[in-house]
């Protein structure tokens, strides 16, 4: 599976809140992979991504959604414009 470059704004949003620096916001970063990426964290980026892109995620679905190229995806099928 190839992964997609990470949109400008996903890359952004994801670093300012993981307190991480943007180009670390790959489409391969887990939750495993950033030692502040904890619950409230996975939370806060959940909330903003769905104000930033105008989307409502499926509160079982958010559990899963545990690195940024799943997270992009899921973007992706909502039809946000990443």
């Amino acid at each position: 599976m190839s992964l997609q470059p990470v949109p400008s704004s996903l890359r952004d949003l994801l670093a300012d809140i993981l307190e991480i620096s943007p180009e670390q916001v790959t489409a391969d970063l887990s939750i495993d992979k950033v030692e502040n990426w904890d619950s409230f964290r996975h939370l806060q980026a959940i909330l903003a991504l769905e104000g930033e892109y105008g989307v409502q995620f499926d509160p079982q679905r958010v559990p899963e959604l545990t690195s940024v190229a799943l997270i992009q995806q899921e973007l992706e099928k909502k039809g946000a414009a990443l």
